[in-house]
């Protein structure tokens, strides 16, 4: 340890000009950590899911067709929590584009979530893409893992019973 204070004590002077952008990637760095808030992840999974890309100056934008490859998740969310005919007063603060693409890109039927077609020929509007059965299934047992999940730590399982 005492060898590395050494050699950060003789180069201290050299960084005096640049510690504030060092500090500041570093606090950048620090809060979209998966130990803060979890950003950088999140980050991750759209730019491998293909609704970001990522530019050559690192600016995060949102990929070509990008609402083609929503999770089905995300078009319940829209349906439910934050979209144009639920949060009016954009309580979520999603931004207005996101809203009216998905909402003009996605149709829900009885059956599920469908890609919506402008065109009369185009057959895309008979191809069912994300099926709201499985969906709500996936759902129900996660429900169920979670709550057991929870009982067995908080309650029951407490007590060894």
């Amino acid at each position: 340890m005492s060898r590395l204070r050494d050699a950060w004590e003789k180069h201290a002077h050299k960084l005096d000009e640049d510690a504030t952008d060092i500090n500041d990637e570093w606090i950048v760095t620090y809060l979209v950590s998966n130990t803060v808030t979890g950003l950088r992840h999140e980050i991750d999974v759209m730019v491998s899911l293909g609704i970001l890309s990522v530019e050559a100056n690192g600016k995060l934008i949102l990929a070509k067709n990008w609402q083609e490859r929503v999770p089905h998740m995300i078009l319940n969310e829209v349906k439910y929590a934050w979209g144009s005919k639920v949060d009016v007063n954009n309580l979520f603060c999603i931004h207005d584009k996101i809203k009216s693409s998905l909402e003009s890109h996605w149709e829900q039927d009885e059956y599920g979530w469908r890609l919506a077609s402008n065109d009369v020929n185009d057959n895309k509007d008979d191809e069912l893409v994300f099926d709201d059965e499985e969906y709500q299934l996936r759902e129900q047992i996660f429900r169920e893992n979670y709550t057991n999940w929870v009982s067995a730590s908080l309650g029951m399982g407490e007590f060894g019973v």
